[in-house]
């Protein structure tokens, strides 16, 4: 009869997965509030007399040539307040290159 391979068990091995699972999940949780955002309130955007309700960041991707460069404050805390706190930072940070954080950020997301 074969003898069983005995498997030595490898604490940092096991801490290392249990990391990226746990990296991946948060990922895949930020990706929900971004996309399927439950129970949040939407960004209003007033043009004119016009006001168009962007209720995820798909919808503010899509219309992310209506905004300004003055909206990029207003646009991070509302990523914030969906639950995406390192975007607005980047967005903070660098608010002249808002639409390309955005856009990059649906892109990374939307595999989730």
């Amino acid at each position: 009869m074969a003898q069983k391979k005995k498997r030595r068990w490898d604490p940092i091995m096991r801490k290392w997965e249990d990391e990226v699972e746990m990296e991946e999940q948060r990922k895949a949780e930020i990706a929900i509030s971004l996309l399927t955002p439950a129970g949040k309130n939407p960004y209003y955007l007033f043009r004119g007399t016009d006001c168009i309700a962007i209720n995820n960041i798909s919808e503010l991707k899509d219309r992310i040539d209506l905004l300004t460069g003055n909206e990029a404050d207003w646009v991070a805390s509302w990523i914030d307040y969906l639950g995406d706190k390192e975007t607005a930072d980047m967005i903070r940070e660098r608010p002249n290159e808002f639409k390309r954080i955005i856009i990059e950020r649906y892109e990374e997301r939307s595999g989730f």
